[in-house]
């Protein structure tokens, strides 16, 4: 098993050490790089591969990005000809609100795609949790669909009550306009694509690994997810892009 492990971390590395020094580097723009978090510290029976990060890690890599880029809000990605950096959470877990605290105390932009199902249960924020973060000046909040379902897998009709009753109900809440959603499991399918502007959504964020510029889907934004088990240099290197071959 170790062996294995071994192996294909070191074929991992191998190829993206190729694909951005002697193609990436050389091709790639200016651009959008947005990250996805998830949790901070709580303990899921359903994480199997570390999307809960240890809220001290966070910090450490909330003060790296501060010091080594320019951080803006998603939605912000068009209004920049320079490398850019976004910082997303998705779900909702009341444990976002220990990320809040260091993204206030470094003052830095963030989006907040909330599953509007499961407000008020536990694990995850409350509606009165989503209101007052929704009055930060730094965060955006956004839809991550009404009950986190994969999209592709259920019918037309099924589609649209989860886009436009996630949207509902969050403008409900904050009493603004949602301008934006994240794909539940990173998944949609073509349907998706044709009604989230009929719905009112601006943008869409996906799990399609890459850089978001002028050429980008603004219903397809490019995101990389960060895990516990990553270390600033696998971060920085995820920045750069070395592993978006996994998306070629």
């Amino acid at each position: 098993m170790f062996i294995k492990k071994l192996f294909k971390n070191t074929l991992k590395e191998t190829l993206g050490f190729f694909y951005y020094n002697y193609y990436l580097k050389y091709a790639q723009t200016p651009g959008n790089r947005a990250l996805i978090y998830h949790a901070f510290g709580t303990k899921f029976k359903h994480d199997t591969y570390g999307f809960s990060i240890d809220i001290n890690k966070f910090e450490e890599h909330i003060k790296y990005y501060r010091d080594n880029y320019k951080i803006i809000n998603i939605n912000e990605y068009m209004n920049y000809n320079i490398d850019t950096l976004s910082i997303t959470i998705d779900d909702g877990y009341k444990d976002n609100l220990d990320a809040v605290e260091i993204l206030n105390k470094y003052n830095i932009p963030f989006t907040l795609y909330v599953t509007s199902s499961t407000l008020d249960t536990r694990d995850y924020l409350s509606s009165g949790d989503v209101k007052s973060l929704s009055d930060l000046a730094n965060c955006e909040i956004a839809s991550h669909s009404h009950d986190h379902v994969k999209l592709e897998t259920i019918a037309n009709d099924k589609i649209l009550f989860q886009l436009s009753e996630s949207k509902k109900v969050l403008e409900n809440i904050i009493g603004s306009e949602i301008s934006g959603i994240s794909y539940p499991h990173g998944s949609y399918n073509e349907y998706t694509l044709s009604i989230l502007e009929s719905i009112g959504y601006k943008y869409a964020s996906s799990s399609i690994k890459g850089k978001n510029n002028k050429n980008t889907n603004k219903y397809l934004l490019r995101r990389s997810e960060i895990i516990q088990s990553d270390s600033l240099s696998v971060i920085s290197k995820k920045i750069k892009g070395y592993y978006d071959y996994y998306a070629v």
